[in-house]
């Protein structure tokens, strides 16, 4: 029910204007990839709005819709992420349902992953979209939309080579911790855990070999 979370979400909430809300630190694909990571500034009228607005539809389809709509307007700013994070503790201190919290922890998620988009260089929005093609399938396809960057100028080689290889490189600082992630998470009795558990981890495979994949195709080029 987000008729909860509309209905908190206003500028006159409890929360003071000189309170500061932390972002917690959210994965991406290689350390220092995005210039910076996102954090929330303090929300103003405009940002509840903004929040209002992207909430106010209640179907996940439709907020989705909202924020894609949101940041291509240029109205997504690290103020609504602000005014997520001011919703979501006074939800907390209010006691709502676990699903309205639930739905304003995803809400939030989205909402710093798109700032992180917009945030992104031209490399990486470009390894974005390749990352969604399988090189070893489609290598010619890859191919081409690389050298139409770089004959459009929108991506220097170095820029892109480098990109690609501080996201291998984040992966690979991250295997020891993930590999004790998959020792632990194995023993679990939950079946849906445990299937959960080999969707991560075959995705995390599949990122891997695209990865050093496309970076063999441009280091090729």
């Amino acid at each position: 029910n987000m008729s909860a979370t509309v209905a908190a979400a206003r500028p006159s909430s409890r929360f003071p204007s000189s309170r500061r809300f932390n972002a917690p630190r959210t994965r991406t694909r290689g350390r220092s990839v995005v210039r910076r990571v996102t954090q929330p500034d303090e929300p103003q009228p405009d940002d509840f709005v903004t929040f209002n607005a992207i909430v106010g539809g209640g179907d996940w389809s439709v907020v989705q819709a909202q924020v894609r709509e949101a940041a291509v307007s240029g109205r997504l700013t690290p103020g609504v992420l602000g005014a997520a994070y001011s919703v979501y503790e006074k939800c907390k201190e209010t006691a709502e349902a676990p699903e309205v919290l639930k739905t304003l922890e995803n809400v939030i998620l989205l909402l710093t992953q798109t700032l992180q988009q917009l945030d992104a260089t031209p490399a990486v929005r470009l390894i974005d979209e390749l990352m969604t093609i399988d090189p070893f399938v489609e290598g010619a396809r890859v191919k081409a939309a690389v050298d139409d960057a770089y004959a459009k100028g929108s991506v220097a080689p170095d820029d892109l080579k480098g990109s690609l290889q501080m996201m291998l490189d984040g992966m690979a600082e991250q295997d020891e911790a993930w590999e004790k992630h998959v020792a632990q998470a194995s023993q679990t009795s939950s079946k849906e855990e445990f299937e959960q558990l080999l969707a991560h981890a075959s995705g995390r495979m599949e990122a891997q070999r695209r990865l050093t994949q496309l970076k063999a195709i441009c280091d090729a080029q």
